[in-house]
């Protein structure tokens, strides 16, 4: 593409659109401006940016372009393909973080927290079907509005759908574990509950202090269960140990390799990338690419290699949703990975090597032999958004 960096004066910083391009540090070292941020973001989010820049001496920032598509525009395409890109059914995943939301709003009341939990278990019985026909589920989990309202409830759905993605994956004849895990996935964070403050907090971010307390979820969570009645035992091990770690510096119980339990690791691999690419308190969020790339990193210390090989062969290193720049310039969106060669997705192209919309959208199956490859990852619109529930869809879905 023509003219996809340049240089921008700091003063005109927030005058201008584009994604900061490469990373902006200071002159004792930390990074005050990182690669990857959107210009727009940064006018509603920290608008004294201009100031902290200049103070450092900053004169410039190497800006690129944003690609001349939305998430929405891409949503619209998504759904007049040919053949169709399967997605999970929206209303269901509305179902059960409404249910969710219920449970931690009543979790004082036990009758009340009972009957929400044996709703879950309804709602996770009619998963595994829709996980199965959902070619990428990175394009079925849901974005959360930037808020701190609902976001423990969406991250536990979509901590479940990509728990049953791989699940699936790993045990394709075990469909009984892949419910369970499911379920584990869908209450593995809700001891939290319990916990006054704890519904904001990600293990990447608590203190030192707050570790001893944020680590008693596991054991609330599955009491809970316990106590609702919940006997499955990969379902309470799920909630138990999914942040134990292959190193056996984990909790609760210090649990390291084999002697984790298999859907506590299924679990803890999902939870972790689903933290990865969620804005969590500030925090700007990982695209899904960034997030493979840290999972591979962690896998020696944190996680089964069995089961991180599993998410990248379901997810690649290109997830679905990966808006990215192709090396002879134009602009495409990752539609599915083939499992048997990670670099060589499908993509549908949107704007041609000269930065112009491409109407209609092509698809562009890339090969190991040809001479087209993806450069670099610009943006992720794999994450939808919430639709809206009515009482005729609602009743449609269950």
């Amino acid at each position: 593409m023509k003219q996809r960096t340049w240089n921008v004066a700091v003063r005109e910083l927030l005058n201008v659109e584009g994604i900061v391009a490469e990373d902006i540090v200071s002159k004792n070292g930390p990074v005050l401006l990182p690669s990857g941020v959107s210009l727009r973001a940064l006018r509603e989010t920290e608008p004294e940016i201009v100031s902290l820049l200049l103070k450092h001496g900053i004169a410039q920032v190497r800006v690129r372009s944003v690609p001349d598509i939305t998430a929405g525009e891409f949503r619209t395409a998504l759904r007049s393909l040919v053949p169709v890109v399967s997605e999970l059914n929206p209303m269901l995943t509305h179902l059960a973080v409404s249910q969710l939301g219920a449970i931690y709003q009543n979790i004082e009341n036990r009758e009340t927290r009972e009957r929400g939990v044996k709703t879950m278990l309804t709602i996770a019985s009619r998963l595994p079907k829709e996980i199965r026909r959902t070619s990428s589920i990175t394009l079925s989990m849901v974005d959360s509005d930037g808020g701190e309202n609902g976001r423990e409830h969406i991250h536990a759905v979509n901590t479940a759908l990509l728990t049953g993605y791989i699940a699936q994956k790993v045990f394709p004849i075990w469909p009984s574990f892949v419910e369970s895990c499911i379920m584990g996935g869908l209450f593995h964070d809700i001891g939290k509950a319990f916990i006054a403050g704890a519904p904001a907090l990600r293990s990447r971010n608590i203190l030192p202090g707050e570790t001893k307390i944020y680590n008693l979820h596991t054991l609330l969570g599955e009491a809970l269960l316990r106590d609702a009645g919940v006997t499955d035992a990969h379902v309470l091990s799920a909630v138990r140990s999914h942040h134990e770690k292959w190193n056996g510096s984990g909790a609760p119980d210090r649990l390291s390799g084999e002697s984790i339990p298999v859907a506590g690791r299924v679990v803890a691999v999902a939870n972790a990338f689903e933290n990865l690419t969620s804005s969590l308190l500030g925090e700007e969020s990982a695209r899904s690419n960034q997030a493979i790339s840290t999972m591979i990193c962690l896998t020696e210390s944190d996680f089964d290699r069995r089961i991180v090989r599993a998410l990248l062969a379901s997810i690649g290193l290109y997830p679905p949703g990966s808006v990215a720049l192709l090396s002879d310039g134009r602009v495409g969106i990752v539609l599915e990975t083939k499992e048997r060669n990670l670099l060589c997705p499908r993509v549908l192209v949107c704007v041609d090597e000269n930065s112009r919309r491409i109407t209609p959208f092509e698809i562009l199956n890339i090969h190991k032999e040809g001479t087209v490859y993806i450069k670099e990852v610009l943006d992720d619109f794999g994450k939808r958004k919430m639709e809206s529930l009515t009482a005729e869809t609602a009743e449609a879905v269950g």
